[in-house]
């Protein structure tokens, strides 16, 4: 006959019977153990205690050097400032950080001299600004150094040349009118750009603070604890007369045995068990190096703690945990007696809780409690989880059906298969809602952009004939339809050889500004815009390019945007537009489709205004045309009869010079006495050819008197001043000798000044010669 039992018996039996069991084979091992796994969980402990803190004073530090390098990384664009502004605003930024952070005993920024001074082209020298606290007053020094060269073994060269960040080793420093020695450490950042050393940014720090967070390190009692830095100085010690000294001095035979200094310069993590000399106990030490930012300088953080106190806080664990393991049997006894009745309880109501559940009966209220603190317990938490669960995608089904897909859902688990559908639905919704949204978006913004190619379509066709009107409405409605808040539109002039842009109309604040302002060509962003004929678009703005006035003062715009009005890669001017607020892609684009129609109408408005001043002055020409038509055929009768009598007098005067070259010889002098031109008669009578005197001076081939010679420079004075010569000369060509009787006229131009000398002449030769041969027979 097999025996009956009840569950609740059965589990009892089997669970007291398996217990006994276990418990008695395996408390001598579990004990032994326990005692072994506690120490072994102390060290640990003592080992993560210097962990967490040396995180803790890491994060102090980082902070620090993030304060650091933000001060270096502000002056990355140094090369854009002159040497004059970039000495003021490292200055004014150090002056600032050591007024709000009085916790740094100095701030300071050490410059190669050469990004200073352009003129300086060594590879060394530097000039270093410092604002440090001395009697609670913040004062400031300058200095040059290395101007001879950098120091191969020094700090700031090993940082120059590695270009990396450091902590620097703690080092004592007595202030001015202070008698307290203070050790602080630098907190060092290179400035870096383009792989060259630029210039070195830090702060001075008290290293006292820290003595805070080792008098708070107390993971067992009679344990202490210290800050080191890489080359083994104590920053900070339990006990406060170790602070200063290097590790070595303190601690001379572990130093020795476990070459501490050697590890803590190399920033390795490590533990020692050693023996005090004075006092013969064991202790156990855990160094846990760490580096601060990039550095090359690692610090370390020293818990020492007694061994004693560690091993008899083990014993103490596991001789407890015998107790409570004894203790522990005898109440499991009673527990799963308790717990045999109580099973069987709970599993009749989660299995009917379960069937309604799977009948589609969602319920908060069908929720069970049951607090027994096993798998029961488990059985019924998961129902409840599973009612919530169901409750809560029911209602997150509602809410996506409602449309609003912000609702609040989360996976039971990575394993949540419907859970993972539900937010893929959703996700899926937000996409289309997402397009959807994004798509009014486009439309909104063609609406607003068709709107405006409507209105100023409109605008340009109005005031077609007034260029300045037409251009001031054009820069009002636009400034005001982009939402800007100051504009001007610039006309490129072509009336003379140098093509410049005139300002034709600006708007701020819906007054109109009349301002003589001219931009040449390719000059500033107007002239490069126009010169390239791109857009210009800048959220940073040089520094006084533009300000917008209000009633509280002047500010800077926070964008510019410079459009050429460009038809046909033809520019006809620009416009420029300042904001407070940043423009978006979508005006931008605007402005430049706009500015294409501006420019045509610039272009019809230009000859209309052309052609209306060609007609106007047409219309005069031809009035004073008709005038001119009558006057000129009065003058036409006036000249007719003129030239009648021209006509007579030239002939007249043709035979006289006939004559006067028939019966004289004709020649003609500059003002200086050579000869221009003469006349056929007298090259007869000489037999030279005309090439041979045309040339020559009137001095040439002349015999001279006594008296001529002395009045020769008189005879051409009185010449050239108008006065009519007569003389009689004898001139010796070819060897034969001629005397003429002549005239000399000066001949006046249209101003009434004498532009050259006329000679007529008359040959007397054989008259002279008869009247010699009579003479000579009469004696």
């Amino acid at each position: 006959m097999k025996l009956r039992m009840k569950l609740r018996v059965k589990m009892l039996l089997s669970v007291l019977i398996v217990a006994v069991v276990v418990f008695l084979a395996s408390i001598g091992f579990l004990t032994s153990r326990l005692e072994k796994i506690t120490l072994r969980n102390a060290f640990n402990f003592v080992d993560a205690t210097a962990r967490e803190y040396a995180n803790s004073i890491q994060s102090s530090f980082d902070n620090e050097l993030g304060m650091a390098r933000s001060l270096a990384q502000s002056f990355y664009f140094y090369n854009e400032l002159s040497s004059n502004e970039l000495k003021e605003n490292s200055k004014r930024t150090l002056n600032g950080i050591a007024l709000n952070n009085p916790k740094f005993l100095s701030v300071w920024i050490s410059w190669e001299l050469s990004v200073l001074d352009k003129n300086w082209n060594k590879p060394y020298g530097r000039e270093r600004y410092t604002f440090y606290w001395e009697n609670a007053q913040l004062k400031f020094i300058t200095d040059q150094k290395n101007l001879n060269g950098d120091e191969p073994g020094s700090l700031y060269y090993q940082l120059k040349t590695s270009m990396l960040e450091a902590v620097v080793d703690p080092y004592w420093f007595t202030y001015t009118g202070s008698n307290k020695r203070v050790l602080e450490t630098s907190i060092c950042v290179p400035l870096v750009k383009d792989n060259k050393f630029i210039g070195l940014f830090g702060f001075d720090i008290e290293l006292s603070r820290y003595q805070e967070y080792i008098n708070n390190i107390k993971p067992y009692a009679g344990s202490s604890a210290m800050l080191l830095s890489q080359n083994g100085t104590i920053v900070a010690h339990s006990i406060l007369e170790n602070t200063g000294v290097r590790i070595d001095s303190i601690y001379a035979n572990e130093n020795k045995n476990h070459n501490l200094l050697d590890k803590l310069n190399k920033g390795e993590k490590f533990s020692i068990s050693y023996t005090d000399a004075n006092d013969g106990k064991k202790y156990y030490a855990t160094f846990v190096s760490f580096t601060v930012g990039t550095s090359i300088n690692p610090w370390s953080l020293a818990i020492i703690a007694p061994e004693d106190v560690i091993i008899q806080e083990a014993q103490d664990v596991a001789s407890k945990s015998r107790t409570v393991i004894f203790v522990g049997l005898f109440v499991l006894a009673i527990v799963v007696w308790i717990i045999a009745f109580s099973i069987t309880r709970p599993l009749v109501k989660t299995t009917k809780v379960l069937g309604e559940l799977a009948n589609g009966q969602i319920d908060l209220s069908k929720k069970i409690s049951i607090n027994s603190g096993d798998e029961i317990q488990d059985i019924g938490t998961s129902v409840n989880i599973l009612i919530d669960s169901l409750y809560k995608t029911t209602n997150f089904a509602k809410e996506i059906g409602k449309g609003n897909l912000n609702t609040s859902f989360s996976k039971l688990s990575e394993n949540d298969v419907l859970g993972e559908a539900l937010l893929e639905m959703r996700k899926s919704l937000e996409y289309a809602k997402e397009l959807d949204d994004k798509r009014k978006s486009e439309e909104e913004k063609a609406r607003w952009a068709n709107e405006g190619v409507a209105l100023f379509a409109d605008i340009l066709r109005q005031n077609t004939d007034n260029m300045n009107e037409f251009t001031y409405e054009v820069i009002h409605h636009l400034v005001k339809y982009v939402n800007a808040n100051i504009g001007a539109l610039f006309l490129i002039n072509t009336d003379y050889q140098d093509r410049y842009f005139e300002l034709a109309s600006s708007y701020a604040y819906e007054r109109r500004k009349y301002e003589e302002k001219r931009i040449n060509y390719g000059e500033g962003l107007v002239g490069r815009c126009a010169k390239e004929g791109e857009t210009i678009f800048m959220t940073e703005l040089p520094k006084d390019y533009v300000k917008i006035a209000s009633g509280l003062g002047e500010e800077n715009p926070n964008c510019l945007l410079i459009v050429p009005l460009k038809l046909n890669d033809e520019v006809y001017g620009v416009i420029e537009m300042a904001s407070f607020e940043v423009l978006e892609d979508y005006k931008i684009n605007f402005v430049e489709k706009i500015g294409e129609s501006i420019a045509a109408t610039i272009s019809n408005v230009k000859v209309n205004i052309r052609t209306a001043k060609l007609l106007e002055e047409s219309r005069i020409k031809s009035e004073e045309l008709a005038s001119q038509e009558e006057e000129m055929r009065q003058n036409m009768e006036e000249l007719q009869a003129t030239q009648e009598e021209a006509a007579r007098k030239t002939a007249e005067m043709e035979s006289l010079i006939n004559a006067l070259n028939s019966s004289s010889f004709v020649i003609e002098y500059d003002l200086n006495g050579k000869i221009i031109s003469v006349n056929q008669a007298y090259l007869a009578l000489t037999g030279q050819p005309e090439k041979d005197v045309i040339g020559t001076h009137h001095s040439d081939n002349l015999e001279f008197t006594e008296e001529q010679k002395i009045n020769y420079q008189k005879f051409w004075t009185d010449l050239r001043n108008g006065i009519i010569k007569k003389e009689t000369n004898k001139v010796s060509i070819g060897g034969k000798t001629y005397t003429f009787i002549e005239t000399y006229s000066p001949i006046l131009d249209e101003t009434r000044h004498v532009a050259k000398i006329l000679k007529i002449a008359h040959n007397i030769t054989d008259f002279i010669e008869t009247k010699g041969s009579k003479k000579s027979k009469k004696e």
